[in-house]
């Protein structure tokens, strides 16, 4: 009989504004607005389908014709049928009206932007003439449109098998239409794409089921891996894109969880399309292709820092929270200390400062940039032996920026708590005058984390030229020019850590 568990987690909101549904309505509103320009610049694709529908109809046999018919015919009907039928049988007259709310929009905006198209090119969509079309062309696109609409917003309450049903129902409709025709029309990419955001946007403001996991089912899982809990507590800890948690296991071990959700890889997509179109030259890699190989990420260069003698908690499981893709967790060995922002700076030796600098050249020496050095993510524990946490956006094999960017972050955050002076000149002894100069290009506001950046503006906005200006006073070299950051920035007012617009990128 397996021991109780004690479990110390809040409980979960019913419904979040999901970062998952905001990802959604970017993406397919990037797709019609996309559409909308190649319309507008090749008018030639809009408003064929009807022409086409029409010649196929004609040339086609009678039998061929009024089978599809009765296939688009019986699949207009089942779709919206199969929604109203579930949420009707869960008694779910909410989700119900959300669903009908997304179908509206969906089919409104759809409608609205076709003719909009129609008079911006001087055309209007052909209207079939033949009886044997069950939609008209002018009705069908707003149709297909409020479909996909609803079963946006439908599906994160479904079970995976009602799911299934209303896509496929959906891509068969859109497939059969298709065959009617002989090219891909501008029209429908608008009609789907519009009704995704539609959905989505919808989701995104009534709100969609929430996918963190709760504490039985992260007792599940640990267990799955081989670790048997005995009490978990909600983690007070910085753990940026994740949710912490302290677990005690029968044994009494003591070790640290962190759960990852789809929301927060969603929320992490968001981050990296932002700073794509707002920086430049910052090294940020693709995304990963799911929350699983993002996990999978992290607990490679866990144990490729370990390896090469970085002092970094042991690895002690990795596992997929409930049956779906929605959550995962990884869990290590717990260091008994603190953070580096909890600790008084009279505590941090200049030994301390030394081994730190130690365990980045290391990591330096073998390619892992870690990407995170800021004060969170270093620990100080019961020996005074610094440890090095939290390898979620790190990356092996890195390029020199973003080792010299390691650098940059390091001997900034520290120097908010012990100074400049003895911030660099630890960092000079470790990793030699060379390496500490050339990472002077990267010592600005927008190549810092945002912890960093946060506490550098409360504490004194002077404190980079300070460090800058210690670097080349220390090592003899002259200040390396700032790199190009920022794509836009006003032409008036610029941050002094910023480079001019003749600066070199």
């Amino acid at each position: 009989m397996m021991q109780a568990v004690e479990i110390n987690v809040p409980e979960l909101d019913e419904t979040v504004r999901s970062p998952t549904d905001a990802l959604n309505f970017v993406t397919a509103m990037l797709v019609a607005l996309g559409t909308m320009v190649v319309v507008i610049i090749f008018p030639d694709v809009f408003g064929g389908l009807g022409v086409d529908l029409n010649e196929i109809l004609d040339n086609a046999s009678g039998a061929g014709a009024e089978i599809a018919g009765l296939v688009l015919t019986a699949i207009v009907l089942t779709v919206p049928l199969v929604l109203v039928v579930y949420f009707s049988w869960v008694r779910d007259l909410r989700r119900l009206a959300t669903l009908v709310l997304a179908a509206g929009v969906g089919a409104v905006a759809t409608a609205l932007t076709i003719e909009l198209l129609s008079l911006i090119l001087g055309s209007s969509i052909v209207t079939p003439e033949r009886g044997t079309v069950v939609v008209a062309e002018t009705a069908y696109y707003p149709y297909v449109a409020a479909i996909t609409a609803a079963i946006t917003a439908a599906a994160p309450w479904m079970p995976r098998m009602w799911r299934r049903v209303a896509w496929v129902s959906l891509a068969v409709l859109v497939v059969i239409r298709l065959l009617l025709g002989s090219n891909l029309p501008a029209e429908l990419v608008l009609a789907l794409a519009l009704g995704a955001a539609s959905g989505s946007g919808v989701l995104f403001l009534l709100g969609s089921p929430n996918r963190q996991p709760t504490g039985p089912q992260i007792v599940a899982t640990l267990r799955r891996t081989g670790i048997d809990p005995a009490r978990i507590d909600t983690a007070h800890v910085d753990a940026r894109g994740s949710t912490p948690y302290f677990v005690v296991t029968t044994d009494g071990d003591r070790l640290f969880v962190k759960t990852l959700s789809t929301d927060e890889r969603s929320a992490d997509i968001l981050f990296r399309l932002y700073r794509r179109f707002r920086f430049t030259n910052i090294g940020d890699e693709p995304a990963f292709s799911s929350l699983r190989r993002a996990v999978e990420h992290e607990a490679l260069l866990a144990r490729s820092a370990a390896a090469v003698g970085v002092r970094t908690p042991e690895l002690a499981a990795v596992g997929r929270i409930g049956d779906e893709d929605y959550s995962m967790l990884l869990a290590q060995r717990a260091i008994e200390g603190r953070s580096l922002d909890s600790v008084p700076p009279e505590e941090l030796t200049d030994g301390f400062l030394t081994e730190s600098w130690r365990q980045i050249a290391i990591l330096r020496t073998f390619g892992i940039a870690h990407r995170d050095l800021r004060l969170a993510n270093v620990f100080l524990d019961a020996h005074n032996n610094p440890w090095i946490i939290d390898f979620g956006f790190s990356e092996l094999a890195a390029s020199d920026l973003l080792l010299d960017n390691d650098i940059a972050e390091f001997v900034t955050s520290s120097a908010l708590l012990v100074g400049p002076e003895r911030a660099v000149r630890c960092a000079v002894e470790v990793l030699g005058p060379d390496s500490v100069s050339g990472a002077t290009r990267r010592i600005q506001s927008a190549a810092l984390s945002g912890a960093t950046k946060s506490a550098v503006k409360e504490s004194d906005d002077d404190l980079l030229e300070q460090v800058r200006a210690e670097i080349a006073n220390s090592t003899g070299r002259s200040a390396a020019p700032l790199d190009r950051i920022t794509r836009l920035r006003p032409p008036l007012n610029r941050s002094a850590t910023e480079p001019s617009a003749g600066d070199p990128a």
